[in-house]
């Protein structure tokens, strides 16, 4: 009777867990479209970046003048823009080129060292901006502006204009598109499976960055302000444009 007891029970147990297997058996068809060959739907990422040459050149000079009386700061602030306005424009007589006036800022100066705030005078700042699509000139512009009297450089920012940076954004989805295609290829060969098709498509970002070549002010208040015919070497990095994208895709 125990020996029967003990082969029922034995032939039980192997049936549950038949029928257990079976589910899971059953689950996993279903899941992978139920039927013999396996499906997978997976997001795999794509990037692609496109380098421009930039186009336009912009030099950010910025003037700074400090007195105890606001009135005295802002007119030699305004003479000396005007000056150096006119020496650019004298000396780049007949050069493709823009210039105009950026920010503009008068602030109060206060001393600290008694540990009691006391007003000692007024600060003003002056930028300008002066653009070119020759990209050569900058080096003499700087030379220029310095000699004029700008006796601060902030920077020199290079870019690209609307139409560049339309088309670079399309090359850019293009190469993201293939990139994320790649791979999917890939991933599938490892599988064992097939790319079979795009399922979806998400755009993701795009990120233009533009490139600044920072000219330090110290260099600029250093340098002599007497005529030089030899232009300050200024070299322009590329613009990146890059585009971002997800694909789900079946594979199979």
């Amino acid at each position: 009777m125990l020996f029967l007891i003990l082969s029922l029970s034995t032939i039980l147990a192997k049936s549950i867990k038949a029928n257990q297997l079976a589910q899971i058996e059953n689950q996993t068809n279903l899941k992978h479209g139920g039927d013999h060959h396996h499906k997978f739907k997976i997001n795999v990422p794509g990037t692609g970046i496109v380098q421009l040459e930039p186009s336009i050149g912009t030099v950010i000079f910025a003037i700074e003048i400090q007195d105890e009386n606001a009135s005295v700061a802002l007119d030699r602030a305004n003479t000396l823009v005007t000056k150096a306005v006119d020496d650019i424009k004298y000396n780049l007589f007949q050069e493709d080129y823009t210039i105009q006036t950026g920010i503009f800022q008068l602030s109060l100066r206060y001393d600290y060292t008694t540990g009691v705030q006391q007003l000692i005078g007024y600060s003003v700042t002056n930028q300008l901006y002066v653009t070119t699509k020759n990209l050569k000139l900058i080096g003499k512009i700087i030379t220029v502006g310095v000699n004029a009297g700008l006796n601060r450089i902030d920077g020199v920012n290079y870019s690209n204009n609307q139409e560049e940076l339309v088309n670079a954004n399309d090359e850019a989805i293009k190469l993201a598109i293939q990139d994320a295609q790649r791979k999917a290829n890939k991933i599938a060969e490892s599988l064992n499976l097939k790319f079979a098709q795009i399922l979806h498509f998400k755009y993701l970002d795009t990120y233009n960055n533009p490139t600044t070549d920072a000219y330090s002010p110290k260099v600029a208040q250093g340098m002599s302000t007497k005529e030089s015919g030899i232009p300050t070497p200024i070299f322009a990095a590329k613009n990146n444009v890059r585009v971002d994208i997800e694909l789900k895709v079946l594979l199979k």
